[in-house]
């Protein structure tokens, strides 16, 4: 069953009674040994903040909620490097999904953040990541920190990805970060509105959307538009996925 704005802020509106109790316990790392707390508050905090633009028409609350979820998962690396028992599956390549949290509020300091900290890490990666994550996290990582060189390899592997059915709804978000490492603003507004057209069919039957919040907006198209626009590509919007009002 697709979910609608009414039915996103029922859902919302229950998870907000928890925030705080939640906050609290995520900040004291003797409660939150494996860092679950952290990483179900940052789904939560992501998915009120969609309901805060969708339902409450607040980019900003939006940008707030996003934001704060991408700085729940760097806090996560921080206390794994430092030995305190976080789960290694909050550190592998998957963490990307959160580096497109960051974005997408535009908060370029906590993406460069995130960035700086995901990779790097053999054993956690072949324990919890696909090639397809992995292509995609470490693209996103290298155009983040302007490491264009191994970007380009990165997106190269990404398309190779998108090859497989199984990832081909997602062959726009290549595209868009090869048109910012060519400068491209036509090539990058193409590849936008290739994502919508993928996320769209992900919303439906066992897609990876269905009966989220992503159904409502794509806040992954968000997050690679605003990526573009940190690197001078000026890619306008897809309405009303990717809304003019979400982006830098």
């Amino acid at each position: 069953m697709a979910i609608d704005k009414a039915k996103l802020a029922k859902v919302a509106d229950a998870e907000r009674q928890d925030v705080d109790f939640l906050r609290k316990k995520a900040a004291d790392s003797a409660k939150d040994v494996k860092g679950t707390v952290a990483n179900n508050l940052a789904g939560t905090l992501r998915l009120i903040g969609v309901a805060d633009y969708v339902v409450g028409n607040s980019p900003d609350l939006f940008k707030a909620g996003v934001s704060e979820a991408a700085m729940l998962r760097s806090k996560l690396f921080e206390r794994f490097d430092a030995g305190d028992g976080v789960s290694p599956s909050y550190v592998s390549m998957l963490s990307y999904k959160a580096l497109l949290n960051a974005l997408a509020a535009g908060n370029e300091q906590v993406a460069r953040s995130l960035a700086s900290r995901m990779g790097g890490r053999s054993d956690v990666e072949r324990e919890y990541d696909r090639s397809f994550d992995v292509a995609f996290g470490y693209a996103l990582k290298s155009i983040v920190l302007s490491d264009f060189e191994s970007a380009s390899q990165w997106v190269d592997a990404l398309y190779v990805e998108c090859k497989d059915a199984e990832n081909a709804d997602f062959v726009g978000y290549a595209q868009v970060l090869r048109a910012i490492l060519d400068a491209s603003q036509a090539d990058a507004d193409a590849g936008l509105k290739e994502i919508v057209t993928g996320h769209e069919r992900q919303c439906s039957g066992k897609g990876l959307f269905k009966d989220t919040e992503d159904e409502l907006l794509c806040v992954w198209g968000v997050a690679v538009a605003n990526l573009a626009r940190m690197r001078g590509v000026q890619v306008g919007p897809v309405e009303p996925l990717i809304p003019a009002d979400l982006l830098i």
